[in-house]
């Protein structure tokens, strides 16, 4: 399988945008250098990039990784392991059309990491801006964090969380783990890389990273039995869960399980328009003998028709489904942008099957002078072509870009219809599973209009859902302060009830009261802010 990334320039024709670049922050980080002089700490300065490119990627910025930058490397003939000089990251900045990069550097004294960053601006280019953190090694996750949330106060003025609550946030794998992964990332060999990522694995269940990294590994190997499971642990809100998807979608397909296979490439046909998952789709569901599979092919050869695949497959799944008229044009479609014998026969029984005799008789004499020796198979099952060459790095690459492209053609709204479309893709993509895409929708609301209460109360909501209590405290305050709200008070209540602060979520009941008197939902609560009380316990006994 040929796996190469796609330029970003070439992901904007295939979006077919205008106007898109300038909405675009591309932001690379590079390997930091090691001025410890410790060999065994080599593997932090891959650390850095890992981490920081997580912890910065944003709906507004698009944080390239470890793939895109290799690519980079490949094609300008550098070393992957060397430090770069200043004019060699400009060139490679200049490769990636990154706006912004980010270097720096790590030592170890006096019992403490002491870690510098860098952000460059190429639009200068010039150094925008110097950022320190340190910290006992045993810290490392808390202190990558931390150089996080400073570059993105500076980037971001408006950021209203502290350090400590951002740290809290993006809570990141144990450090024992995450050493494991990166150590398996840099590993050249199979054996030793498959050890390390395995045992990051069992060392931190929740992070999944390392089982996608399996997962693609036996995929490639095309052992697919075994990358299933690895890439079955990715859950919606994963960094990865659309390209595991993907080729979980594929793997299932070459196994023959096609219900799943179809499930799979669902989650991705839901958020993304690709050819590809139109296309593999189309064969999932044709393979369980689904009617539609039809308007999935269909849709690939509209936005695709030069791709033989494409219209092959619709024109073959017409002929299973005995409309042989219908089956004609894209079996010839397909026959002129490649021979392949076995699409000739589907398309000769498709004459035969539609009365046109006199084109079929031609068709099979100029098919026996082409493939004179070519014997047919005894059956023409399964014969629709997947497509498992596309890059799935690519996915988060496209999933910017279509945002960027709808907030282009929803330029001309007013801020409040703009503000309410991005509300509503909250609530959508919160009932599909996808959370954390649907926080992100709402800080954009924020973003564009920072006054918005319901953004704020909603934003909450999703806090309390995730155990998130002191940022849902904090967004409930910012929703009360802007528009006294029951619901907002209530919802207030609870996070406090949650958190075992049963006077002040008292306090918010009393508020939610004065505006709300007759409301079922505080009664309901101040019965169980009742149960919880001391008081009310002794009472009882």
């Amino acid at each position: 399988m040929t796996r190469k990334t796609l330029p970003i320039a070439v992901l904007l024709i295939l979006l077919q945008g205008v106007n898109l670049w300038a909405q675009l922050d591309v932001g690379i980080v590079l390997p930091f250098e090691n001025n410890t002089r410790d060999p065994n700490l080599e593997w932090i300065s891959e650390g850095f990039v890992e981490s920081l490119t997580s912890n910065l990627a944003s709906p507004r910025v698009l944080m390239l990784g470890r793939r895109e930058r290799a690519a980079a490397f490949d094609t300008l003939g550098i070393p992957h392991a060397n430090i770069l000089s200043l004019a060699t990251v400009y060139t490679v900045a200049k490769e990636l059309d990154a706006t912004r990069v980010i270097i720096g550097s790590y030592e170890y004294k006096d019992g403490a990491l002491v870690a510098d960053a860098q952000l460059l601006e190429m639009d200068g280019p010039r150094v925008a801006e110097k950022f320190t953190e340190s910290g006992a090694l045993k810290d490392l996750m808390e202190l990558q964090t931390g150089l996080a949330w400073q570059i993105q106060s500076y980037l971001r003025p408006n950021l209203t969380l502290s350090k400590i609550e951002y740290i809290k946030e993006q809570k990141g794998p144990r450090l024992e783990a995450f050493e494991n992964y990166i150590r398996g990332l840099l590993s050249t060999e199979r054996a030793p890389q498959i050890r390390y990522l395995r045992e990051a694995q069992r060392l931190d269940a929740r992070y999944t990273k390392p089982a996608f990294d399996l997962g693609m590994i036996y995929f490639q190997d095309e052992d697919y039995p075994t990358s299933v499971p690895w890439l079955s642990k990715l859950q919606r809100g994963d960094e990865d869960y659309l390209e595991a998807n993907y080729f979980l979608g594929l793997a299932y397909l070459k196994l023959g399980q096609y219900e799943r296979s179809a499930a799979a490439l669902r989650v991705i046909a839901q958020r993304l328009p690709l050819n590809e998952v139109q296309n593999n789709l189309g064969i999932a569901l044709s393979r369980q003998e689904r009617p539609g599979a039809v308007q999935y092919f269909e849709k690939a050869v509209q936005n695709e028709p030069e791709d033989p695949d494409y219209q092959f497959n619709l024109g073959y799944t017409y002929w299973k489904q005995g409309r042989y008229e219908e089956a004609l044009g894209p079996l010839k479609n397909a026959l002129q942008l490649q021979r392949r014998p076995l699409w000739w026969t589907v398309y000769i029984q498709s004459l035969e099957k539609a009365n046109q005799t006199a084109e079929s008789a031609q068709q099979k004499q100029l098919f026996q002078q082409q493939f004179s020796g070519w014997v047919a198979p005894p059956n023409l099952d399964n014969l629709e072509r997947p497509k498992d060459d596309y890059d799935g790095v690519s996915l988060h690459q496209l999933l910017m870009l279509v945002q960027i492209q709808t907030e282009q053609k929803h330029q001309k709204l007013t801020l409040e219809e703009h503000v309410a479309l991005h509300y509503q893709r909250a609530q959508e993509l919160e009932k599909e599973g996808f959370e954390r895409e649907a926080i992100d929708e709402l800080q954009l609301a924020i973003e564009y209009d920072p006054d918005d209460a319901p953004s704020y109360q909603e934003l909450a909501r999703l806090y309390l859902k995730s155990d998130r209590y002191e940022e849902a405290s904090k967004s409930l305050s910012r929703s009360l302060q802007r528009e006294e709200n029951a619901d907002s008070y209530l919802l207030l209540a609870k996070v406090y009830l949650e958190q075992g602060k049963l006077a002040e979520a008292e306090a918010q009941l009393n508020a939610a009261l004065r505006l709300k008197p007759y409301s079922t939902e505080a009664a309901t609560l101040r019965e169980e802010i009742n149960a919880r009380t001391p008081a009310s316990q002794d009472s009882r006994r």
